[in-house]
């Protein structure tokens, strides 16, 4: 019963800091932003958290396969390897989203439960919707199926969906861009 409790807590805080973070780095100043262009990233620092997190599990999965513990070991090693490395690329600008008055550029396709590398441009006329994927990263889309991916691990973000809302007012938003 006590683990119990404690997994209990551990969830509540982890729920209370993430949606914390979210919050903040939804309402903070974007890498860029003018009257009618900016430029929203994934913050560095959570991405480097994220990927030193993975380096640790892969160097703690190593030491337990050492210590003969080899299931355990290589489950570490293999969740530590695909977390660091989804999240690698956001270190670089793989990921970065512009958009001025004319057209939005940005991610394009998913890979595995992250963003790849490929880049679209999209003109504000063409978005018809927007959405959520099931790993929570929000997209506009056109009618010929062409994405923009963006999180709310974006600094800024809020200013890219008001952006949106001032140039696409007849397209819906997904719930969760609409709070």
């Amino acid at each position: 019963m006590q683990s119990f409790v404690h997994f209990g807590l551990v969830a509540a805080l982890t729920a209370l800091i993430t949606g914390g973070l979210a919050w903040l780095i939804g309402r903070a100043r974007p890498s860029a932003l003018s009257a009618d262009s900016g430029t929203i990233a994934p913050e560095k620092w959570s991405a480097l958290f994220t990927v030193l997190f993975g380096v640790i599990f892969v160097v703690g999965g190593g030491v337990a396969v050492f210590a003969g513990q080899w299931p355990l070991g290589l489950g570490a090693i293999v969740m530590g390897a695909a977390i660091g490395g989804f999240m690698a690329p956001s270190l670089t600008n793989a990921h970065v989203v512009t958009w001025t008055g004319d057209h939005v550029e940005g991610p394009s396709k998913m890979f595995g439960p992250t963003l790849g590398l490929a880049k679209t441009q999209i003109k504000w006329g063409d978005i018809v919707s927007t959405g959520k994927t099931a790993t929570g990263y929000w997209f506009i889309e056109t009618k010929d199926r062409r994405r923009i991916y963006w999180s709310y691990l974006y600094k800024g973000y809020g200013a890219f969906v008001s952006y949106l809302r001032t140039r696409c007012p007849s397209v819906a938003l997904h719930d969760d861009l609409a709070a």
